[in-house]
């Protein structure tokens, strides 16, 4: 357990989250207590300079394809015209770039191992990675003339590839050569058996964004919060917007229970009593209401609130969903969403506004399944897994959370949130918001209308400093990152705040092809760079871009800010003023355009950079949540390999699937896949049933998604329960290896 000066210098300049400090938990096993640097990069090999690798005195050339997203010119190793691109690239580093130019990243990975990148990436727009890797496969991984070298893909083809046709090198056989990686995974046990297919052997090196720590968060406008709550109770509140009750309440009818909390100083853990009588919870106190409307409302919910807590908030009752001692469960936040909901004129002093209290960053599939992590604030688990929906349950084995009744349940209170009006109506519907506009979050918040949203935390609290939404609440507008709800997990009558929302392996990586190895040095260059990236000095450099873009000392050496407990890169006001310029303040499209840095290869991305971009009125609310991880208050699951309390395990992003078990998942699941998906492009029957209910027909894929058969539909008619058998199959493979 660290000192209380490690933790309070940590949560100074922390980054996403204090995943490396977290202090075990008084009564579970949530936490894990390792250093900070195994929880971020590992001890390197390297010096200031670059790492010590031998034969760099030779330059070789490397035949590689690098790039984000093959549909954006923008993201690839070098510059291309593009639309999200400004060119010529006059850059900080007192270089202009042109069309054609590697990026300074790339630049420096050439100079500092001295080797030479021969771009053989794709130009073929509009495939996915998928496609492209399709195309090399076809190909014999060749681009021409040249062999490819190095590649990305997807973890699933990059493992089947190398398992069935021995095309992609077995860089288990070659970890002696790359130290910093071979550190890295035995630090890491979960990760090692993460990224192996059945017989131990390794295709790729992970991609990280980011490594045990929080990922999606609520947030919410904290301004509109502390208006409705806090202070006496305000006498122009709107009565003109009514709500009709829909929603039941989920929380017990008689609840006497402690829950954990930051103290006053956050600098410790206390506990808040959270206590009511039969009839009084606060859905039921609002549905027993004449009318309930901006008024009355917010009246209930303070009342309600000084009660249950026994005046713990005292005035300050925007604590109770906004501070370090939040204790609200989801019944409390509907409660709040209604008085959100129905008070246009008090908070954005226009009574014609339709105000959102809860709505997804846009139409697309993927980003609608945000919605989903809602159904996590009622206590179900699988909804923000690391593969699909699975969820280790307290016997140790798998289970799938799209059949469950629990799942069914939680989508039926959604539904009833979205017949109130509390979550965006016609959500799956391009132009909702903005005509012809696909971006809801842009159009609610700079609108005044949007009120929550599950989203990451740097590219969303950008919004605190656009210029449309400076300027609402009398220059109040605070879009920031709230604890989640506390809900009782086990079923033993424990409310805590928990997420499964935390960072580990991607799904993407870059390999080697197993041709490759017929030139020894070309091989042992790739191995090199392979292993550079999990250096500290390559680690920087992807992480933040070449030492031009960062602040120095006086005497020239780069200056440094504690993160995690250890010294990283603070990045200079040159770097900042181009994010802030090139890019509207989103700092992975600059350093993905602009920089080359942040791409899906094998390196864990470390945080420290997102922290210093994100918005200044954002951060307490972030080193809140970071507070809270660090002393157990918000518990999360892990990647330890021997919890007691199967809560904490962390579901492995890939499983090492036989080829016969591949053959089955992809040719058997097709139904279950079609009608319950949350990839881009596909569709979801959880969306139909939010805005529609339960049903059957056309709308439901034809499958009979009533209330009364949601359970057996699933399970037996979609397959999901023998989809679930190969996944536990599998799982017993991988605790195995």
């Amino acid at each position: 357990m660290k000192s209380n000066k490690i933790l309070m210098s940590v949560i100074c300049l922390s980054a996403i989250a204090l995943a490396g400090c977290n202090k075990t938990s008084d009564n579970t096993s949530s936490s894990t207590s390792k250093t900070p640097t195994s929880t971020s990069t590992p001890t390197s090999t390297s010096t200031s300079s670059g790492p010590m690798y031998d034969d760099l005195g030779t330059s070789q050339t490397l035949n590689m394809s690098v790039f984000y997203d093959t549909k954006n010119n923008a993201t690839k190793m070098k510059y291309y015209e593009d639309s999200k691109l400004t060119l010529p690239y006059a850059s900080c580093d007192g270089t202009t770039y042109n069309a054609g130019d590697l990026k300074p990243v790339w630049k420096a990975l050439q100079k500092n191992l001295n080797f030479i990148i021969n771009d053989v990436t794709s130009t073929t727009s509009g495939k996915d990675i998928k496609a492209i890797f399709t195309e090399y496969q076809t190909a014999g991984f060749k681009s021409g003339n040249n062999q490819i070298n190095i590649a990305q893909g997807n973890s699933d083809q990059i493992i089947s590839e190398g398992t069935n046709n021995n095309t992609i090198l077995d860089l288990s056989q070659y970890l002696d050569k790359m130290p910093n990686f071979k550190s890295f995974l035995a630090d890491n046990p979960v990760v090692k058996k993460t990224i192996m297919d059945p017989n131990g052997h390794i295709y790729y090196a992970p991609y990280f964004d980011g490594f045990d720590d929080i990922e999606r968060m609520l947030m919410v406008r904290t301004d509109w919060v502390t208006k409705l709550l806090d202070g006496d109770l305000p006498t122009n509140l709107d009565t003109a917007t009514k709500i009709t009750s829909s929603y039941t309440a989920t929380m017990p009818d008689y609840l006497d229970t402690n829950v954990d909390v930051l103290n006053a100083n956050q600098d410790g853990k206390t506990t808040i009593a959270k206590k009511y009588d039969s009839g009084e919870g606060i859905i039921t106190k609002m549905s027993g209401l004449s009318e309930i409307n901006g008024s009355t409302a917010v009246k209930a919910l303070r009342d309600y609130i000084d009660k249950t807590y026994s005046n713990a908030y005292g005035t300050k009752r925007s604590d109770l969903f906004c501070g370090g001692n939040a204790a609200y469960d989801v019944d409390e936040l509907v409660a709040l969403f209604r008085c959100v909901k129905a008070n246009p004129y008090f908070l954005t002093g226009d009574a014609s506004k339709n105000i959102v209290p809860l709505f997804p960053r846009a139409a697309t599939n993927d980003r609608t399944s945000d919605l989903w992590r809602l159904a996590s604030f009622f206590g179900v688990r699988g909804v923000d897994s690391r593969n699909g929906y699975m969820y280790v349950g307290s016997d140790g084995k798998l289970h799938d959370a799209r059949g469950t009744a629990e799942m069914r349940d939680a989508l039926k209170h959604i539904h009833e949130m979205y017949q109130e009006g509390l979550i965006l109506q016609d959500f799956t519907t391009k132009g909702t918001v903005t005509a012809g506009n696909d971006d809801f979050r842009a159009g609610l918040l700079e609108g005044d209308r949007g009120f929550a949203s599950f989203d990451y935390n740097q590219t969303t609290t950008i919004y605190n400093d656009d210029a449309k939404c400076k300027v609402l609440n009398d220059g109040k507008f605070n879009f920031s990152s709230i604890l989640p709800a506390v809900a009782d997990f086990e079923g033993n009558g424990t409310y805590i705040h928990y997420t499964e929302s935390w960072r580990s392996v991607k799904t993407q990586g870059w390999f080697i092809t197993s041709a490759t190895a017929d030139n020894q040095a070309v091989l042992k260059r790739c191995l090199d760079l392979f292993d550079y990236l999990y250096s500290d000095v390559g680690n920087r450099l992807m992480s933040y871009g070449p030492d031009d873009y960062l602040a120095k000392n006086e005497d020239g050496t780069i200056k440094t800010m504690d993160y995690q407990g250890k010294q990283v890169p603070v990045l200079s006001d040159a770097c900042k003023s181009e994010l802030a310029t090139l890019t509207g303040g989103n700092y992975t499209n600059y350093y993905r355009f602009y920089v080359g840095a942040t791409y899906p290869v094998g390196y864990v991305k470390q945080q420290g950079m997102e922290y210093q971009t994100v918005s200044k009125a954002a951060l307490p609310y972030l080193n809140t949540i970071n507070q809270a991880i660090a002393y157990g208050v918000l518990q999360h699951v892990n990647h330890k390999d021997d919890n007691t309390d199967h809560l904490y395990d962390i579901v492995p992003t890939t499983l090492p699937f036989t080829a016969a078990e591949n053959t089955t998942l992809s040719d058997t699941y097709t139904d279950l896949e079609k009608c319950i998906n949350n990839n881009k492009g596909k569709t979801n029957v959880y969306s139909t049933i939010v805005m529609k209910g339960f049903g059957s027909g056309a709308d439901y894929q034809n499958q009979d998604f009533s209330y009364e058969n949601f359970c057996t539909t699933v399970k037996t008619v979609l397959k999901c329960d023998s989809y679930t058998k190969i996944y536990n199959d599998a799982y017993t493979r991988f605790k195995a290896l």
